[in-house]
């Protein structure tokens, strides 16, 4: 068994499965097996179609279920003039789907406002009081990254007059178990590919963010309404809310992605250039700078402050304002990393007090609600297991889970469902809320639940396409597995083992950043990138021996292009 310094065990996929003789035929070894390991997100016949995303080959709106249907019924609204809210939420996902929304709306010339719940006051999803104030002043709502299990708030909705749009890609709960949602409620029209089997709709629509379901429904009822305006240019929001709510970059997605990171390199919409500018993004960005730049700065007014400003960056077309707002957003990014900090070191001096091996549940008064989940997800990446991070307020416990490759954790945690005031979420991720009371009953229970829903142990992994050696690639190699992109969930950076390698030279360059020069058996040198590896370079010393799992990728400097390579991680041999 190879594990890292790290404390991933590593997964070698060619050697579970792999790639068949005539993929190999088709496409070389390599980059048949890198395919193979990512046959999820692919058609059953490795279509090129499918490998290259074009946005001429997106799947068409006629195969999402139920999508016509709704859109239809919408789409009657608008030409009777109806007055239309769109219901948001305070993450990535809710607020590019909010504003994704109200661009097109201004854009066809049809007035809508928007609302955004407050993360501290409101909470997760929709909420009466706010219902019974849109009511006043609309006639439809639409609801956006929630509103799927919300089904009592979706009737008092409807008590109050309203028609109910719901645009939503969270797991159905229980209740929808013998419901068909199409025959479901007059009023009440839910659009949320997770309802039907495969046989219905194609999977990759479940995929979707909430963000790309809206696009898709923008989609129809500019086709129902006759009017001729630009997609395109829609999906630079797209791309940010898809990358940032971690959903796997299967077809669609990465045909959204690819084109919408195209749109913003253009640098159109201005508040996007603006969050690029305070973010130092110069260059034409990727997946991980939505991810780890765009994506927090977004997110970061939901955590600490009032979301509505993250919808306003993506729908202003002043530059003042933008201007603004991205210096307001930057510095609450700033404020959050700071809380974040605190909160991790307060929550692990709690964890040895909690002896538990399958999961980790974590809780104080008063933790800053909006930083829970980064904290729960950074806990899940140094323990290796299911992480909740709960902050106690007047009784309530509110908080976020977070998981690991072999533990889904929304299956987990509906076998506790029954001592939740309210929870949803995914396989990865999880929101609830609890009383103070029962969270030692949690404790216990979630630390049972864990066991019983879990694969095989051990549940860290990190997942190597297959054991390349550095001196395999060159600039058209590295090239061909970069057809792959966008990467990012289920579709991850390709990853490759080279084994036995001496370390030749290295030296820290900069906080998170160290250099490693290693040598071949061959006697050839490879420079190599490794982020993070200055927390670990004490178990590491010239002459020793190592195996590493490395990307390969290309430097462009001054537009002389070269092979490099960053490490993910390694294991000392000798």
């Amino acid at each position: 068994m190879d594990v890292g310094i790290s404390g991933y065990q590593w997964v070698l996929l060619e050697k579970l499965n792999p790639a068949p003789q005539e993929l190999k035929e088709r496409f070389g070894e390599v980059f048949a097996q890198v395919l193979y390991n990512r046959k999820i997100i692919f058609d059953k016949d490795f279509s090129e179609n499918y490998i290259i995303p074009e946005l001429k080959n997106l799947i068409r709106p006629s195969y999402f279920y139920s999508l016509e249907e709704i859109a239809i019924k919408l789409v009657d609204s608008i030409k009777k003039k109806k007055r239309i809210v769109i219901y948001g939420d305070y993450d990535a996902d809710g607020i590019t789907s909010t504003a994704l929304l109200y661009n097109f709306f201004r854009d066809i010339k049809y007035p809508v406002k928007y609302y955004i719940p407050s993360r501290f006051t409101e909470g997760y999803g929709l909420n009466k009081d706010a219902i019974r104030t849109i009511s006043q002043e609309a006639d439809v709502l639409i609801v956006v990254d929630s509103g799927t299990n919300a089904i009592e708030e979706l009737f008092y909705a409807k008590a109050l007059g309203l028609e109910v749009f719901v645009l939503d890609h969270h797991e159905p709960s229980d209740f929808w178990k013998d419901k068909d949602p199409l025959k479901f409620e007059e009023k009440i029209n839910i659009i949320n590919p997770k309802f039907y089997p495969d046989e219905v709709i194609n999977p990759m629509f479940k995929h979707l963010a909430t963000v790309g379901i809206a696009f898709y429904l923008i989609s129809v009822i500019r086709r129902l309404l006759e009017i001729d305006i630009k997609l395109r240019n829609y999906l630079d929001i797209v791309a940010i809310g898809t990358v940032s709510d971690l959903v796997p970059m299967s077809f669609i997605n990465r045909v959204m992605v690819k084109t919408g990171i195209e749109e913003i390199n253009k640098n159109k919409r201005i508040g996007i250039s603006k969050l690029r500018e305070v973010s130092s993004l110069n260059k034409d960005i990727n997946t991980q700078d939505i991810a780890f730049m765009i994506g927090p700065r977004i997110n970061a007014a939901g955590r600490l402050a009032d979301a509505k400003k993250s919808v306003k960056i993506l729908i202003t077309n002043d530059e003042t304002k933008a201007t603004i707002l991205a210096n307001e957003l930057e510095s609450l990014n700033r404020k959050r990393q700071k809380i974040t900090d605190t909160v991790v070191r307060e929550a692990e001096s709690q964890i040895q007090n909690y002896p538990y091996d399958n999961a980790i549940v974590l809780a104080k008064e008063n933790w800053h609600g909006g930083v829970v989940g980064i904290v729960a997800g950074k806990l899940t990446e140094k323990y290796k297991i299911p992480t909740v991070v709960l902050s106690i307020n007047n009784g309530k416990a509110v908080g976020s889970a977070r998981s690991v490759a072999k533990v889904n954790i929304y299956k987990a945690l509906n076998r506790c469902k029954d001592i939740f005031e309210k929870f949803g979420g995914h396989a990865a991720a999880a929101g609830l809320t609890i009383k103070s009371e029962k969270i030692e009953e949690f404790r216990y229970r979630l630390n049972k639940s864990v066991e019983e829903v879990a694969e095989e142990k051990p549940w860290a992994v990190k997942e190597v396409d297959m054991e390349v050696p550095m001196s395999y690639w060159n600039i058209s190699k590295v090239k061909q597995i970069y057809t792959l992109a966008p990467f990012g969930e289920k579709n991850p950076y390709p990853k490759f083992l080279d084994r036995t390698l001496r370390v030749d030279h290295f030296f820290v360059a900069t906080k998170n950043l160290v250099i490693l020069n290693l040598k071949d058996q061959n006697k050839r040198f490879f420079v190599c990138k490794w982020w993070k590896g200055s927390d670990l370079i004490h178990s590491i010393s010239v002459g020793c021996l190592v195996d590493i799992v490395y990307i390969p990728e290309i430097d462009n400097y001054k537009g002389i292009e070269e092979v490099s390579f960053v490490i993910e991680d390694l294991k000392i041999v000798k």
